[in-house]
């Protein structure tokens, strides 16, 4: 099994969104692709109803964030520069939204979102230590 480096690819980064729910914006690249079947939806899909996607696990031990897809597959495995108060958030709420889409950085995320071509899921998550 291939280990997705954030080194490789675009870093992603932590934000809260409006109401204070932990996000992750994570540009795409090869190795985690945003797919249908894994449960990815856009801005727009009903899909995004449904609530955390099970079969996706999510970990914050400190500053290292594990993302498992479906199968245990390491979607990424980095460290992010997460606050104390958005690590809080991810132990309040139990869950991260992972947002993705075709962007390589904060630059040209906006013009990625103005044209609705994001990719969003909510997978549980965990805090495994590091308040």
């Amino acid at each position: 099994m291939e280990m997705i480096n954030s080194t490789r690819l675009g870093h992603p980064w932590p934000e809260l969104m409006p109401d204070r729910r932990p996000a992750l914006v994570v540009p795409a690249g090869p190795g985690r692709l945003p797919l249908a079947e894994d449960g990815w939806a856009g801005r727009d899909d009903l899909a995004l109803t449904t609530g955390p996607q099970a079969a996706w696990s999510t970990t914050l031990e400190d500053y290292r964030l594990t993302i498992r897809r479906p199968g245990g597959l390491t979607w990424f495995d980095g460290e992010i520069a997460a606050t104390r108060e958005w690590r809080n958030r991810v132990h309040d709420h139990g869950t991260l939204l992972l947002i993705t889409g075709p962007f390589t950085s904060v630059f040209d995320f906006r013009p990625t979102a103005a044209t609705g071509r994001l990719f969003l899921l909510t997978s549980p998550a965990r805090l495994v230590h590091g308040l």
